[in-house]
């Protein structure tokens, strides 16, 4: 023995031996009871170290494999349980080794982490049976400590790869995380060592009577921590820090989690301090090291002190009253060192500096009070803040600094602060602007809590600000005039928003009121429109103090019209100064250009200067003064005469002004984003701004608009409609604001602009003449297209009185239509003379383009004779034009979709009929078909393709909708039709076994065959709509007949021509289902002939029902669907429509054979759902046709066959198919289960059902155990199992006798995880099937109280802490989804409260739960949740 040990030893120990000798060797040693090795344990523990140190995991392998294999066997495992010390360092090691594999480059494996966590596991349950906790803390300390703070970094900032083992990335990392901390807190923070924390931290303070040299026999906790998180030789230096600002919240978290209690505040704030030592930002004093530290350090030690504050906040450590009282305010003079220096060393890149701020502001607002006037000038006026994040934080703070002010009723010194730093002089030549968007619309919330008063004394403040430090110095000086800017701009932001007098108001705020805007009107405004004034024009003209001034005057003098208008509204008792001045505002002697009845002191003379001012500059002047005329127009309009011609003169002259003065500056391809705020508009806004203000006005402007006016302005529309196309979106583009773009979508998307009949007739003429110029580009001859002549100004498409408003009908309507009628003979002449206009791609994108434009029209407001030229344009841009050879098919076959989709549009508007006022429907039909074929002819290689499906699906659903406006017009009915079948039948494709048929084509075949399928639809539609009122014609029955056989001999011929074991194409499919509907209408229409005038014969069928004429065809194309069903994979559109065809099949009991088919399809339905390509989303998009044909089968099968259904759903529900790695198969029976609860059920088939529901409901349950433990089965099984749920008990209510039953829902409940991806869904299913409990089965819920009371509560705790970590990420989609989960736990609360005595026992519980779960989450104010 001791010769086997000695050379197993020597060798282990030979540096010559390789690796994989020494681990077989040492496996063996461990393995054979032959060899005695002492400490055999130990042998392991120094392996894994040598491994780490030589950093390999290659030769590791089998050290984890023999580990795992001690640990996961407990007879073997007490080797280490046994031994305290041992485990903790083979924790450590594999700590460590983790640690290095996390940092390397190589793919993460999952051996070591499932060894490790099961390492974890151990040492748990050995931890909490030690009797000593110094002891654990010292292991802890020295062993374990850093390497578990370094793991958990690792884990929680590793970007995690495709290449990483996914058990790793998204299991073990987050069970490793969880155990780390919990590590953590029952061995550095137990309860026994509370008393060690507290003769350490409190004994400067609290134990003055120790004996001396008592201190050194202390266990000193804090003191340890801080030593190991300071310690750099143990982390490399990059990581240090960052492992540090990691670890210290995290430790604070578990102290306060521990410790916290009313009597442990100060022991709390002392570990709070000295935690904070540890991060390098607490080194900083006064200037001392500014500048050394870069942004990504920053982030790191500004994060860490972020979620240091919010658990002081959130645990109230913090009482102001107490600190003062008892501690001398010793917290407080902490909390203000950090204020200083958060000031002095401003950070405002990092979103986290804010939210310290914010923080230390929830605390107490005399912690930055000191620096008041410092915070608003690094935080807010000069802080140029651009990234999105950043942006949000710098919002949250200074809307948070607003709310505490103005809840403490001192506003009032918050302004004085904030204008002191305005008045500073600027640290740049310009100022940045001093409202944002965000920032302003914080400030508007916070204005209508404060009452008018307080609001007065902010604006007498600025407007004595203005009057003693900017006004007198203004003249020359670009800085004054700056500062004058942003006190202007707040001013209007103020006043505009404030909340306005009304007769509530007492009279002495009402007459300060007064005083104040005659104040502002005379010493500010007038002032500055008087120093205008003097100034000469060849001098200051293009000086920047000059365009400041005349902006800002401008925009008070705006401010000044707006209040004192709302006023006069809502105050009865408010004189406007404008009475005792302003003449009357219709006075015939008064200058159109005098705006005194506006605003007093702005006559004709200033009014001219200001617009001489105007030619130098574009920016917010330009958009005051439209804004002025606009309500001057308003008025007018309210005092005007009726019938006044001079009014309507000057009303035009004044819309002339407002487009005239923007003109120039919209016809640029720039422009900015405007935030809808007067103050805040500059050159490169003001396009936005100005669009705005017209659009926003067009009611007001569009009566007085000229024909050019009108085509000016819808040229604009079309134009940044286009151009703004052709520019994608930034991702952080922000709803809020304003562009040219999105004011021209708002009123596209209008129900105002068709009523505006001239500005819609000049859109649609703008369209008609873009396309024309595209066709321009194309040929040179294309001025005789017949789409130049639907544009052309001569035409009165809308005419307009010499007053400027628009007539309803144009005066000469035949003139109007005889033009269509030419251009409509024209584009068909065009086609029999083949003459195309030949496209090439960028044509056919640039006309794609206008097309997208026109679908978001909205095409039921077109007056007749727009619509039949819209129709005329989108019928010649299909036959008219052809693309050439090397274009690109698919972009061609989009193209021409969108003419037929948009044509379609057409047929389903109120004015359907306008276009058979211009073409005779067989003629537009043949048109559009030899134009469709044309195509066929470059569209083989296309015919596989999604393109060339929606292109069939576009000419089909156009055809049925065409021909049903055409049956129903009841107007050459019979002749349309005949002509247009008579058509079809002359371009029949040959057979492909034909050899003299060189042109066939499979593209032909196809189009031929939806063509006439489309006939074939829409006579069956009519024909069952005409038989239902026992109005049965003779002619549709003749019609019908003659298109069941010429479609019948298509369908016949296509399979023919098609390719023996090629696949069905999918057009194929409906045609057939189609056929089948109308062979069965015909039969049932007995011998009905037409007279000789095929009027209607109003009588039943006398003759018995005839027989399908393609009855073996049916049976044939059944077979093969059942057979091609399961290898559709995820081919959603195939698999609908073989659905809708099984269901019309099932409908007629001549085909029809119960006995064979319920079953079959039963089983087919079964192997398609379990399929592997099917997913959820396949089965939601398949719901509905699955439904229809479960019901018809339903409908003709036994009980007995039935019984075989429920049967087979039953087995799919089986546990061991989830055993056997099978979710698919349980997700088909799942899914038939919720098929057949929305199946109508009666008799003894829905008492079999319901029979079977405990067993389903326990299958359930045991399903969703299973499926809980795989991260990857939750979405896939869970949310499906839930909805079933939810639906099995709506249906059961009154049925589900047994309370049981019911009871065993809520052990599902219970069991599903909430904290995933899918968050959202998961939440919905288990809230309604909560919900429905509540609803149907009341009674059951007050028997099982507890178990609703869990499930409730879990809910309620979920969205609470899912909304707190969504809101702190600023992901908005991500939180929209929590509001509305927490929107419906508020349904349920409300549910609950409004239903009988017992339900309000529990109400009593549910909002205790919530109240304790409330402070345990809301670490941030009311504002942020």
């Amino acid at each position: 023995m001791a010769a086997i040990y000695s050379g197993i030893h020597l060798k282990l120990k030979s540096t010559k031996t390789s690796w994989e000798d020494k681990l077989k060797l040492a496996q063996f040693a461990w393995i054979s009871h032959q060899c005695f090795l002492p400490n055999k344990e130990q042998v392991i523990n120094g392996r894994l170290s040598n491994s780490y140190t030589q950093k390999t995991l290659k030769n590791i392998g089998t050290v984890l494999s023999c580990c795992g294999g001690i640990l996961s066997v407990p007879s073997l495992a007490i080797v280490y349980t046994a031994k305290f010390e041992l485990l903790v360092d083979l924790l450590s090691q594999l700590s460590r080794l983790a640690c290095w594999q996390l940092s390397s480059e190589d793919a993460v494996t999952s051996q070591l982490f499932e060894v490790l966590q099961m390492t974890f596991g151990q040492y748990l349950l050995v931890q909490r049976q030690q009797a000593n906790p110094n002891r654990v803390f010292g292991q802890v300390s020295k062993h374990l400590f850093q390497p578990c703070l370094l793991l958990r970094h690792l884990l929680t900032n590793r970007t995690w790869t495709e290449s990483d083992a996914s058990r790793v990335r998204q299991h073990l990392s987050k069970e490793i995380r969880n155990n780390i901390e919990m590590l953590l807190k029952t061995a550095v923070f137990q309860a026994e060592l509370l008393s060690s924390y507290r003769e350490e931290l409190l004994e400067e303070k609290e134990s003055h009577n120790l004996k001396k040299g008592s201190l050194k026999n202390l266990l000193l906790p804090a003191s340890t921590i801080q030593a190991a998180l300071r310690d750099t030789d143990f982390y490399q230096p990059p990581i240090h820090m960052k492992v540090v600002a990691n670890s210290v919240p995290l430790l604070f978290k578990h102290f306060l989690e521990s410790y916290d209690k009313a009597e442990n505040s100060l022991l709390c704030f002392h570990m709070f301090t000295r935690l904070f030592q540890c991060l390098r930002i607490s080194c900083l004093q006064g200037q001392i090291w500014n500048n050394q530290l870069s942004p990504s350090e920053w982030g790191p030690e500004l994060l860490a002190l972020e979620q240091l504050l919010n658990s002081v906040f959130s645990s109230g450590t913090y009482n102001v009253a107490a600190d003062k009282i008892r501690h001398n305010g010793v917290q407080f003079h902490f909390y203000r060192q950090l204020a200083e220096l958060l000031v002095n060393h401003s950070q405002a890149t990092i979103p986290a500096w804010f939210r310290c701020l914010k923080a230390l502001l929830s605390l107490n607002h005399l912690i930055l009070e000191p620096d008041l006037d410092d915070l608003v000038a690094s935080a807010w006026i000069d802080a140029e803040v651009s990234e999105s994040r950043t942006k949000k934080a710098q919002e949250a703070f200074v809307g948070s600094l607003f709310h505490t002010y103005a809840k403490l009723r001192q506003f009032q010194k918050l302004f004085e602060e904030i204008l002191s730093v305005i008045c500073r002089p600027a640290l740049e030549e310009l100022r940045l602007p001093v409202l944002p968007a965000s920032i302003r619309t914080k400030l508007c919330e916070c204005l209508l809590d404060l009452p008018p008063n307080q609001i007065l004394d902010i604006v007498s403040l600025i407007l004595e600000k203005c009057q003693t430090f900017v006004i007198p110095y203004v003249k020359d000086d670009s800085d004054a005039a700056l500062k004058l800017q942003s006190m202007g701009t707040l001013l209007h932001s103020i006043l505009c928003h404030m909340k306005t007098l009304d007769d509530s108001s007492p009279l002495p705020v009402l007459h300060r009121a007064q005083n104040v805007l005659e104040k502002m009107q005379k010493e500010v405004i007038q002032a500055l429109f008087d120093l205008l004034k003097d100034c000469h024009m060849e001098e200051v003209g293009q000086e920047l103090w000059t365009e400041k001034v005349s902006d800002t005057v401008l925009l008070l003098a705006c401010t000044w019209v707006e209040v004192d208008i709302l006023f006069g509204l809502n105050c009865s008792k408010y004189v406007s100064p404008l009475a005792k001045k302003a003449p009357s505002p219709d006075d015939s002697a008064l200058d159109i250009w005098d705006f005194s009845d506006v605003l007093p002191g702005l006559d004709a003379q200033c009014w001219e200067k200001m617009n001489t001012l105007l030619s130098c500059f574009c920016s917010g002047s330009r958009y005051c003064t439209e804004w002025l005329v606009l309500q001057k127009m308003k008025k007018m309009l309210m005092h005007a005469r009726n019938g006044a011609e001079s009014s309507h003169q000057t009303l035009q002259s004044f819309g002339a002004f407002i487009l005239r003065s923007g003109r120039s500056y919209m016809h640029r391809e720039e422009g900015g984003a405007w935030d809808g705020n007067a103050g805040n508009i500059t050159s490169f806004t003001y396009p936005a701004a100005h669009w705005h203000l017209v659009v926003s006005n067009l009611p007001v402007l569009v009566p007085y608009l000229s024909v050019s006016d009108a085509v000016h302005i819808a040229g604009i529309l079309l134009k940044s409609l286009l151009v703004n196309q052709t520019q994608p979106i930034p991702e952080d583009d922000d709803d809020s604001l304003i562009t040219v773009r999105k004011v021209s979508e708002d009123l596209l998307g209008s129900s105002l602009f068709p009523e505006m009949r001239v500005l819609h007739s000049s859109f649609l003429s703008q369209i008609v003449q873009r396309c024309v110029g595209v066709l321009y580009a194309a040929v040179q001859n294309a001025a005789s297209h017949p789409l130049q002549q639907l544009c052309v100004e001569d035409t009165p498409w809308c005419d307009i009185h010499s007053s400027g408003y628009c007539m309803e009908p144009s005066s000469n309507p035949s003139a109007c239509w005889t033009v269509l009628e030419k251009v409509a003979q024209n584009t068909l002449s065009l086609v029999k003379r083949k003459s195309y206009v030949i496209l090439d791609e960028v044509c056919i994108q640039r006309i794609l383009d206008i097309l997208e434009i026109m679908s978001t029209l909205n095409l039921d407001g077109f007056f007749p004779l727009d619509h039949a030229r819209c129709f005329l344009v989108l019928f010649s841009l299909i036959v008219n034009t052809r693309a050439n050879y090397a274009c690109n098919e698919d972009l061609l076959l989009k193209y021409l979709t969108a003419c037929f989709h948009l044509l379609t549009c057409l047929q389903v508007s109120r004015n359907a009929n306008a276009s058979f006022k211009v073409l005779h429907a067989s003629d537009v039909l043949e048109a559009l078909l030899i134009s469709t074929f044309e195509v066929c002819k470059t569209s083989a290689s296309t015919l596989a393709a999604a393109s060339w499906d929606k292109f069939l699906n576009g000419v089909k659903t156009f055809l049925e909708r065409y021909l049903q406006v055409t049956l129903e017009r009841r107007q050459s009915v019979k002749l349309n039709l005949e002509k247009f079948m008579s058509f079809l039948a002359t371009c029949r494709p040959c057979s492909a076994t034909d050899k003299s048929s060189g042109n066939w084509s499979p593209a032909d075949d196809q189009l031929q065959l939806v063509a006439i399928t489309a006939v074939c639809h829409s006579l069956t539609l009519h024909f069952q709509q005409q038989h239902e009122k026992w109005q049965s014609s003779g002619m549709l029955s003749v019609l019908l007949k003659r298109a069941v056989l010429q479609t019948g001999e298509a369908i016949q011929l296509s399979l023919t021509n098609n390719n023996k074991g090629h696949p069905l194409p999918l057009a194929f499919i409906p045609c057939i289902t189609t056929l089948l509907k109308a062979d069965s209408s015909c039969s049932r229409s007995g011998n009905l002939v037409a007279d000789e005038n095929g009027q209607e014969i109003s009588t039943k069928p006398s003759k018995p029902q005839q027989q399908l004429f393609y009855s073996e065809l049916y049976q044939r194309f059944y077979d093969q669907i059942l057979r091609e069903l399961g290898l559709a994979g995820d081919n959603v559109q195939f698999l609908c429509s073989a659905l809708q065809f099984l269901t019309v099949f099932c409908s007629i009991p001549d085909l029809f054979r119960a006995q064979e088919t319920s079953v079959a399809v039963f089983q087919s339905i079964g192997k398609l759902l379990a399929g592997p390509e099917i997913t959820v989303q396949v089965i939601q998009d398949l719901e509905a046709p699955l439904s229809e044909l479960m019901a018809q089968l339903l409908q003709n099968c036994t009980v007995d066959d039935f019984s075989v259904m429920l049967k087979l759903t039953l087995e799919g529900l089986d546990i061991q198919n989830i055993w056997k790695q099978n979710p698919e198969k349980v997700l088909a029976a799942v899914t038939l289960v919720k098929v057949l609860l929305g199946c109508p059920l009666s008799g003894e088939k829905s008492k079999a059902f319901w029979l079977s529901t405990p067993q389903i409901i326990t299958a359930l349950l045991m399903q969703t155990k299973e499926a809980s433990q795989d991260p990857m089965l939750i979405p896939i099984l869970i949310i499906p199992i839930l909805e079933t749920v939810a639906a099995l008990l709506r249906q059961g209510e009154g049925i589900l006798s047994n309370p049981h039953h019911v009871s065993l829902v809520f052990s599902i409940l219970l069991t599903v995880p909430l904290d995933q991806k899918e968050y959202g869904s998961i939440f919905l299913g288990v809230h309604e099937v909560l919900f429905s409990i509540l609803q149907c089965h009341p009674k059951v819920m007050l028997k099982a109280a507890p178990s609703f009371l869990n499930s409730f509560n879990r809910l309620v705790v979920s969205v609470m802490h899912e909304g707190r970590q969504k809101g702190d990420k600023g992901i908005s989609d991500e939180f929209e989804i929590v509001l509305k989960c927490a929107q419906l736990v508020e349904r349920m609360f409300t549910y609950i409260a409004a239903k009988t005595e017992e339900f309000t026992v529990l109400s009593a519980f549910i909002v205790a739960q919530y109240v304790t779960e409330l402070q345990k989450v809301c670490s941030i104010p009311s504002d942020m949740i």
